[in-house]
């Protein structure tokens, strides 16, 4: 722990109402850390990132409105975003390192989404702060003590 610097992931979400109204087509192709974008035009862009989360389709909602993936997909559902990325964030930050989860991305692009969730699919941030809280429950030390400190910034342009 403690020896990544900068760390990036890429995350396809479903599309919306309007996008499903125009009867867009997906362009996005993801495999493992890879992902390929292909214009209608014929053109191709592949990059290669930390991790690829296909969030498009392939998944069903449970009762309570959690997003699983379908059997043999690829779907991201937030636990495993929250693993992926959000555990080695709260790890690092467990063993003492200063760590700070970015997302970045257009208006409408799932950010909030996956940093803050919706419903029973929650996001990175409350996924962690129970887990820290939870960590916190487990000392049985009483000579440890702990200090939480979060903050969190939405800047809009």
């Amino acid at each position: 722990m403690g020896d990544e610097a900068v760390v990036v992931g890429v995350r396809v979400r479903p599309f919306n109402d309007r996008e499903k109204g125009l009867g867009a087509t997906c362009c996005v192709r993801m495999q493992g850390p890879n992902t390929e974008i292909k214009a209608d035009d014929g053109r191709e862009a592949k990059f290669a990132f930390d991790a690829s989360f296909w969030s498009h389709d392939q998944f069903t909602n449970d009762d309570t409105g959690y997003s699983h993936p379908n059997p043999g997909s690829n779907y991201a559902d937030q636990n495993h975003v929250f693993e992926c990325f959000g555990q080695r964030v709260l790890n690092n930050a467990w063993a003492g390192y200063h760590v700070c989860l970015f997302a970045y991305g257009q208006t409408g692009a799932g950010k909030s989404y996956s940093m803050i969730g919706y419903g029973a699919n929650k996001g990175i941030v409350p996924i962690s702060c129970e887990e820290i809280f939870r960590r916190v429950g487990e000392n049985d030390c009483p000579e440890l003590k702990y200090e939480v400190l979060v903050s969190m910034v939405e800047i809009y342009n």
